[in-house]
């Protein structure tokens, strides 16, 4: 498997995350707010490596705020042709307020082209739902000047006619707004609950009480003709009131609510020098509908020492309210961290997002090329190390054995593992013999090398799956020269089956085990050979402190002779 550039790299991820969504007052937070019972998208733009529209299903799940998952890790989002791949989902009218987690998932492990993304969003009971106040305008919409009209003239009447009309007329009818008559006819010692007729006869033929005066500045009696002028100012206040003036006003309510965009721009991730980023921007009205902004956005792009790379090219729309911009990286680009900002103009306000975005400048690329030796413990593998940039690096690598094709090197649960750097120039490859020496069973495993300049974060990897074999131990052949246009530094160990002499093993206490007249690589190659095992041994000079075994003892008497 050659350099990821998707997205991000299977192995180790360094995402820079910005989502964004902005109203036309510029307001925006980290996740999306909905009410109760709304229904909200989730979604991202997904590319391939040459940034064409991705077809892998991508997976979502979400978990709501009281830990309860409510739509399962493996559900199959929705995908469209432009590589938006998106979820809708309708929370409750009970759904609990809190942060609502929810994790993007596409590609696999195994494949080396995982990605999960944070689509976490806030559910708060605060917020008015759009449905609710929908409902509401469509319910003052339908009732015309004509209802209201109706409806004023006849409260206008019916309340003084049902007033003087009534037979059978209370204190208690009237409640608190005749409060202070009723204080005044109860304070009377000569009348009582039940002389309630003659209670109402006395009250409107008793000319030193009122009801508080037919213009509320005077003390006369309001009498029948009182209360129906009241009533029909009323009336007239009510009809002043103009269907255009309650247009206006429902006019005024349904703007506000139509002012909210969400403004998404994609998030780049990584790449390296000699391809292309590539800038995805959607644009979103207040029904999560596309819909295309003012005129094509703008975009500047600013590299790591900040210099303007694009000032202010306009993208290229590819549908409504959807436009991306490619721009070519050269291979002398500077390495880091990038900006994009993009300008959009939507009803007049311009909105302004931004994207930050890791381009390696000496990106690596690893191949390994066959599997030499597979009778165990030892496994060795002919790997290619090449640095595809345009500067050169020290490279740091790391391989492993492992039972499961999804496993990845390091966690602790490796069969075995190791590390080592190697300095390539740029434009140059190294050639390595890896072996690790802890196999015990025989059966199939996958071997796997991850690789990348020290001052990167972009992995390059490769995996070969492979069958380790019992029998009798082989004699192993040194690994090829050179590695095409010389990197430097070189990993993995050679492992020479070394010539017994005549000298006999216990006078024999030095740590030049094949006897060459010197302590060096060749000799720690026959170490390995033997680490841990333990005697009779085929070389007797390996167990140099003649302790019975090959172990941590001899291996420091090597270093100490190195080189000697």
């Amino acid at each position: 498997m050659n350099n990821f550039s998707f997205k991000v790299s299977s192995y180790f991820i360094s995402l820079f995350l910005i989502f964004s969504f902005f109203a036309t007052d510029f307001a925006y937070a980290d996740y999306q707010k909905i009410a109760p019972g709304n229904t909200i998208t989730l979604g991202e733009f997904v590319f391939e490596d040459n940034f064409s529209p991705s077809t892998t299903d991508c997976t979502i799940g979400i978990t709501d705020s009281l830990n309860l998952v409510v739509v399962a890790s493996t559900t199959i989002m929705n995908e469209r042709s432009d590589g938006w791949h998106y979820y809708d989902y309708t929370t409750l009218p009970t759904a609990a307020s809190g942060s609502w987690r929810a994790i993007m998932s596409c590609g696999s492990a195994g494949a080396g082209d995982l990605v999960k993304v944070d689509k976490s969003f806030i559910v708060d009971s605060s917020l008015v739902s759009t449905t609710t106040i929908e409902e509401a305008i469509s319910s003052i919409n339908t009732n015309t000047d004509a209802q209201l009209l109706t409806a004023s003239t006849s409260l206008a009447v019916s309340i003084p006619t049902n007033v003087w009309n009534a037979t059978n007329r209370s204190l208690t009818t009237f409640g608190s707004l005749v409060a202070d008559t009723a204080t005044a006819v109860w304070a009377s010692g000569t009348r009582s609950l039940t002389t309630f007729g003659t209670l109402v006869a006395d009250v409107w033929t008793n000319t030193t009480r009122t009801l508080s005066g037919a213009g509320l500045d005077s003390g006369s009696l309001a009498v029948q003709s009182d209360v129906t002028t009241a009533s029909s100012s009323l009336a007239a206040v009510i009809n002043a009131n103009t269907n255009a003036q309650i247009s206006s006003a429902v006019s005024s309510l349904t703007a506000e609510i139509q002012s909210g965009w969400n403004v998404t721009l994609s998030d780049f991730g990584e790449t390296t020098v000699n391809t292309a980023y590539k800038a995805k921007l959607q644009v979103l009205n207040y029904a999560t509908i596309p819909t295309d902004a003012d005129s094509l956005p703008t975009v500047v792009i600013t590299d790591s020492v900040g210099t303007v790379q694009v000032n202010g090219s306009a993208m290229t729309k590819d549908s409504n309210g959807t436009y991306s911009y490619s721009y070519s990286i050269g291979g002398s680009a500077v390495g880091g961290v990038w900006e994009t900002v993009v300008s959009v103009i939507i009803n007049g306000e311009t909105i302004k997002v931004n994207d930050y975005w890791s381009l390696s400048s000496s990106p690596a690329d690893v191949q390994i090329i066959e599997i030499t030796d597979r009778i165990i413990p030892f496994i060795t593998a002919n790997v290619r190390i090449d640095n595809m940039g345009t500067a050169a690096s020290d490279f740091y690598y790391v391989y492993c054995i492992v039972s499961s094709e999804d496993n990845l090197c390091g966690g602790g649960d490796d069969i075995d593992s190791a590390s080592d750097t190697a300095y390539i120039n740029a434009g140059s490859f190294i050639n390595l013999q890896l072996t690790l020496d802890e196999m015990t069973t025989a059966g199939t495993y996958w071997f796997k090398v991850k690789a990348r300049a020290l001052a990167e974060t972009n992995w390059a990897a490769s995996t070969e799956q492979f069958i380790a074999e019992s029998g009798a131990t082989p004699t192993p052949t040194p690994p090829p020269s050179g590695g095409g246009g010389g990197g430097g530094g070189g990993g993995g160990s050679v492992l020479i089956t070394p010539t017994p002499t005549s000298t006999p093993a216990g006078t024999y206490n030095n740590a030049d085990f094949n006897r060459d007249g010197f302590a060096n690589s060749v000799d720690f190659s026959i170490m390995l050979f033997f680490w841990k095992t333990k005697s009779p041994f085929s070389n007797p000079y390996v167990d140099i402190n003649k302790d019975g075994q090959v172990n941590s003892v001899d291996f420091s008497i090597l270093l100490y002779q190195w080189g000697k």
